[in-house]
Order: structure tokens, then C-alpha cells, then sequence
């Protein structure tokens, strides 16, 4: 999945090099993503994808940016449970901070099953010119998105998993948005692809951040994650943890915590796998402020999994981790970081039917919002809370006139390096 269609104009100013070039010495960097459908043939079956051009859209959008601790401000994570979506012909702005997060990332759509579609790429952040880094200066850059791709659109593979079926085998691999290589007589004539020639190398990796002692840490919060196939939960086909399968929220959390709405979620979510029958319910984990959570991810369903937390590294560094069927992994987490922050697997038809909660992280001794961000004033709302939103002048009647960002002091430096990744 690598390309990106939606029915939508909608510019973004985020804080990444995704259009453009920055200075390693600007403390703001501003960037604008636009969004729409067009018609292409990357496997050689006409479907939409993505395009920069402009057009009317149709359903609401999010976008995320994994990896990416977003400090102190969940507001700015681009998941359902932590942003109300950005409506049709609308703009919204993306506002964080990257210093100190050197390394590559992507940037991926979050809703109605959009990511299958595409609407990802890749970005670097760089250090800063005055920051001094341990090794040279490559000798070039390049970006590589390597991802399963359908010819069926998003909206068609959706309503699979809607009606209870399986997406079954991708109809290829596209690297970089374009199409295999003629490797034999399955691949068709006329498909636009490209060749890349590289010589790998390694070595060894410089740890400027340190270690903690793991054996002297006192763990405060232990979570069993386990995963299972999909079942049927009140008629439908849902995926879970724990037995519980996710029903997004709303309104997200932290917005009904600060205008005190009740019942948009529950602190129930269990430690453990539970007995019983699985449900879908709003259930989200109660984690301690500054505490040492291990969280054991039990893969008991028959297909590889990815597991991502946003908000966090993974104890060593890493954003996610992979389990193979009927494997586990533990991951040791320092929750400093106040907020809501989504914990799901990575695939996205387990994601789509349920797969994820939220790890909700509160300072009870902040009262003067120094441990987290205030609300933006920007802020979208939704759900309960949707009486409260300004109209905006809609984008389809507004031409190019954009509202313009406001400026923030927060260091955003970033430049376009090699990355390889995959989505699967």
C-alpha cells in the first residue's frame, strides 16, 4: 500500500520535511500536505489514488506520524481517540516538537481504512548544524516505501472486512508507488517501475542516550496483551485484545477529560486476558504517571504481527515490534509522557476491526499544565462536544486562500535522508 487516495482538498502546516527543504538552523518549519483522488494503474487496474491536486472530498481524515513522541501534547497525535477527524474541505494544523528525535519516520492516514490507499511516505529529522553528529555526512539520500498493494480500492476492501470476509493475498508489492519489475511472464506489460541498485553495509550503532539499569527497576504496572483471530462480536467480525475489541470513541479522551464529559470512555481495561466471551467496549488502560510499565504482547492469532505505541520508544529504542503466531515479546516503558497515546497492532485489517486501546497517563499533582499541553486553540470538536464547533469557511468555496499557521518556538528541523521501511 503506498499511494494515497482520498476525496479530499485539505492542507496541513506539520512541523516535517514533506514538501519541501528546511534549514537545520530554523526554530519553525512549515509544510503544507494536499490530498485528492486521481485515476492510476500502479499494477495495471485502474483504481484512485493519490494525488496533490486539488477536489471536493467525501469523508473525514486524519494523519499520524509514528514514532514521533509528540511531548507533552496527545493532542497533536492524529488518531480518533486523541483528535477529533478533520472534516470534508477543511484545513487543520498540525503543531509539535521533533528536537532531539533525529532518525526516520513516515507519516500515515488513520481513518476509514484509508491507509490502504496510501497516503504515506517517508521523512528524516536531522540534527540541528551546531549539533555534531558521530559519524559523516551521506553521500546521498533516498527514500524507499515498500508496501502490499490491492487494485481493489480502499472503500471495496473496507466493505470486506465489513461483510466478515478476509482481504486474502495482496495483487503485488510496490516500491515506492510503482510496480514490480518484469521478473516473469505473471507480471503485465506497460507497468511503471523502477530499479534500484544498492550495496548494503553495516556497523556498529553510537548510543548517546544511554541505558537504564533493567534488573533494578522497579516495575509498577504489568499488562498482558494477547491478541487472538478475529471472531464475531455481536453479529459482526471483530478483532481484540484481551477479549475486548475497540469501538473508537467520540469524542477523544483528553478533550472530554478537560470539558468533563462522562461516559465517553472507561478506565476498565483488563491486566490480563480475560475469560468470557469477547466484547466491544470503550475500555482504556489507567497507567501511572512515572511508572515502569511492562507490557507483554501474546500473539496467539495465525499471522505475523506488528505492535506500535505511540508517544514512546520501546524501551530500546524502537517504535515497533514484531510477534510471530504463537509468540510473545516485552517491552519496558517509562510513562513520563502525559496524555492519551494509542497502543494497536500495525496490521491494518486487525487494526480496523478492533485491534488497539489507549493508555490514558495523568498527572494528578500538574495544575498548572507544566507535565502537558493545554487544549489547542485550534482544536477540533466532536462527539458530545461537537456543539462547540466554529464553522470554517469551507476550502471548495475558498479558492487558495489558506488561514496561515501561527508561529510556535519549537526547534523543527528536518531533511529529506535515506529511509526504508515497510508497510504492511
Amino acid at each position: 500500500m503506498a499511494l494515497l487516495c482520498f476525496i479530499l482538498f485539505c492542507w496541513f502546516h506539520i512541523g516535517l520535511l514533506l514538501g519541501g527543504f528546511s534549514f537545520a538552523a530554523d526554530p519553525v518549519a512549515n509544510f503544507e500536505l494536499q490530498f485528492s483522488y486521481i485515476t492510476a494503474s500502479p499494477l495495471g487496474v485502474p483504481q484512485q489514488v493519490d494525488s496533490s491536486l486539488p477536489s471536493c472530498r467525501s469523508s473525514e481524515w486524519e494523519v499520524s506520524r509514528p514514532g514521533i513522541e509528540m511531548r507533552r501534547s496527545s493532542w497533536q497525535d492524529g488518531v480518533l481517540g486523541t483528535n477529533c477527524p478533520i472534516p470534508s474541505n477543511w484545513n487543520w494544523t498540525y503543531r509539535f516538537q521533533v528536537k532531539d528525535q533525529i532518525g526516520s519516520y513516515h507519516y500515515v492516514p488513520t481513518t476509514h481504512f484509508q491507509r490502504a490507499a496510501g497516503g504515506f511516505g517517508g521523512f528524516v529529522i536531522t540534527n540541528r548544524k551546531v549539533i555534531q553528529l558521530p559519524f559523516n555526512t551521506p553521500d546521498g539520500d533516498m527514500v524507499i516505501t515498500i508496501g502490499d498493494w490491492y487494485t481493489r480500492n480502499h472503500s471495496a476492501l473496507r466493505a470486506s472486512l465489513d461483510a466478515g470476509k478476509d482481504l486474502g493475498m495482496p495483487d503485488g508489492v510496490l516500491i515506492n508507488g510503482k510496480g514490480p519489475f518484469k521478473y516473469n511472464s505473471s507480471v503485465p506489460d506497460g507497468i511503471n517501475h523502477t530499479t534500484l541498485n544498492v550495496d548494503r553495509a553495516s556497523g556498529a550503532r553510537p548510543n548517546p542516550q544511554g541505558s537504564f539499569h533493567y534488573g533494578s527497576i522497579n516495575v509498577t504496572d504489568t499488562y498482558v496483551l494477547r491478541s487472538i483471530p478475529p471472531v464475531m462480536i455481536d453479529g459482526k467480525r471483530r478483532a481484540s485484545y484481551n477479549g475486548i475489541s475497540f469501538a473508537n470513541l467520540d469524542t477523544p479522551v483528553r478533550l472530554a477529560d478537560n470539558h468533563k464529559v462522562k461516559g465517553a470512555y472507561k478506565l476498565d481495561f483488563p491486566n490480563m486476558p480475560r475469560s468470557g466471551s469477547p466484547r466491544a467496549d470503550r475500555s482504556i488502560i489507567n497507567a501511572t504517571y512515572k511508572g515502569f510499565a511492562e507490557i507483554i504482547l501474546q500473539n496467539n492469532d495465525t499471522v505475523v504481527q506488528s505492535f506500535h505505541m505511540d508517544g514512546w520508544h520501546m524501551g530500546n529504542g524502537q517504535k515497533t515490534t514484531g510477534v510471530f503466531p504463537g509468540g510473545w515479546t516485552a517491552i519496558l516503558v517509562y510513562l513520563d509522557n502525559v496524555g492519551a497515546w494509542n497502543l494497536r497492532t500495525v496490521n491494518l485489517d486487525r487494526w480496523y476491526l478492533g485491534q488497539e486501546t489507549y493508555m490514558r497517563i495523568i498527572n494528578p499533582e500538574d495544575h498548572a499544565q507544566k507535565t502537558e499541553l493545554p487544549v489547542p486553540d485550534n482544536a477540533l470538536f466532536c462527539g458530545e462536544l461537537g456543539h462547540l464547533q466554529k464553522p470554517q469557511r469551507s476550502l471548495a468555496s475558498s479558492g487558495s486562500t489558506m488561514r496561515q499557521p501561527r508561529k510556535v518556538n519549537w526547534w523543527m528541523v528536518m531533511a529529506f535522508g535515506g529511509v526504508v521501511y515497510m508497510m504492511n
